[in-house]
């Protein structure tokens, strides 16, 4: 799977990927990753973009969510989203296509 760059993936809709199971808790998201028999615990603002991350909106759509609900810059959000979207594509986690 290809990862793409900043420029780009603004424009990019993450979508989980089926064979990444996920639950919550006590209050943190964890995933676990089936085939890798691994889990994986995120913290609250990973959760949201993880929560936001349904196919339905573009990486810059959930990172200007975050920044909106978190108070913090967008540019910010955005290129840590990418990184995190990046590292999750290349585990299988999520996918990225790109915006219709």
């Amino acid at each position: 799977m290809a990862l793409h760059s900043e420029n780009t993936i603004a424009d990019q809709v993450p979508e989980r990927s089926a064979s990444t199971a996920w639950q919550i808790v006590e209050g943190e998201l964890i995933l676990l990753r089936l085939k890798e028999d691994e889990l994986l615990g995120l913290n609250h603002v990973a959760r949201r973009i993880w929560e936001l991350a349904d196919g339905t909106r573009t990486l810059g759509q959930i990172a200007q969510a975050i920044a909106t609900e978190f108070d913090v810059s967008s540019e910010v959000v955005l290129a840590d989203s990418s990184r995190f979207m990046n590292e999750l594509a290349a585990m299988g986690a999520v996918t990225l296509r790109a915006s219709a």
